[in-house]
């Protein structure tokens, strides 16, 4: 019951709201070093996560998160060919 309200609330929200790199790792359940590599497009078969940079600083907004994440559900749909 806590882990879906928790579930519920990574996705709901601000689709506007900044999130740190450790808070959208949290979201997606993922290490730190595993979403770096996300946002810098090292995951093989894997789109990268559009984030802000400012400097070496990296922020994800929560939309692009989302979108993200319906779009890798929508490949994961598709037969393996189209990858």
């Amino acid at each position: 019951m806590i882990e879906a309200l928790e579930r519920q609330k990574a996705t709901d929200g601000d689709p506007d709201e900044i999130l740190t790199v450790e808070q959208a790792a949290k979201v997606l359940k993922v290490s730190y070093s595993h979403m770096l590599r996300l946002l810098n497009g090292q995951v093989p078969n894997m789109p990268r996560i559009r984030c802000i940079r400012a400097g070496r600083t990296l922020r994800v907004r929560r939309g692009a998160l989302m979108e993200w994440m319906r779009e890798v559900e929508d490949r994961s749909a598709e037969p393996e060919s189209a990858w």
